[in-house]
């Protein structure tokens, strides 16, 4: 899955997403067959943070993330 590597050339969008949602929203690319994969990892203000990277159905990476960017 080398298309959802962090950094370097690629280009995607960055949608915040409450963490109380995050099992669902990948139960939902799950149930869809959507390929994805999930980062979990703690910043360095000590939070917890979960990203999840997809593709849409024109091949652009798409992130939900679970901190508000204000607080990053």
């Amino acid at each position: 899955m080398n298309s959802y590597d962090q950094g370097g050339i690629h280009v995607h969008f960055a949608l915040h997403i409450k963490t109380e949602s995050f099992d669902s929203a990948i139960k939902v690319l799950n149930d869809a067959s959507i390929d994805h994969k999930v980062i979990e990892e703690i910043n360095i203000n000590m939070q917890k943070e979960k990203r999840l990277y997809f593709k849409d159905t024109e091949d652009n990476v798409v992130e939900f993330y679970t901190l508000d960017m204000k607080e990053d």
